[in-house]
């Protein structure tokens, strides 16, 4: 697991992120989602802000996990803005085709409830991704109070 700090930029409204490569692995994904939330802590966002964000990253690396090989890597991009955060989760599994459209599953189905619950739990919500060429879902959640 590789993760690395990137610098505050000078010009425009403040943002700082990090970045971490993280292999196909479930305890790997805990770790990066745990990643995402000590870096906003120390950032100043309030844990009742992250609530559902962290859902919806957890749901994306859960996502990202499965569907990718077990030697694969998944990059995680997580970025704070002066009035949101936003993560980028990508993987070099399968993919899918996004346009399909993504029901939501029936109430007793197991399985197909996680892009409708990230794009529930998050303000920003996209998805790049086709068969064969992986997936990126980046997630993003504006901030109601930003302590400084």
């Amino acid at each position: 697991m590789t993760k690395k700090q990137a610098p505050a930029r000078t010009r425009g409204p403040r943002e700082v992120g990090f970045s971490m490569r993280i292999p196909s692995r479930a305890q790997f994904g805990k770790r990066a989602r745990d990643e995402v939330v000590s870096f906003a802590l120390a950032n100043r966002i309030a844990h009742a802000e992250l609530d559902e964000f962290t859902f919806a990253v957890g749901e994306a690396l859960a996502n990202a996990i499965e569907h990718s090989g077990t030697g694969d890597v998944i990059e995680v991009h997580c970025r704070i803005e002066s009035d949101k955060i936003v993560a980028t989760i990508t993987d070099s599994g399968c993919g899918f085709n996004p346009q399909t459209g993504r029901p939501f599953p029936e109430v007793l189905s197991e399985r197909g409830r996680g892009l409708p619950i990230m794009e529930r739990c998050t303000d920003i919500f996209a998805v790049r991704s086709a068969p064969g060429k992986g997936t990126a879902v980046v997630l993003g959640r504006y901030l109601q109070r930003k302590n400084s």
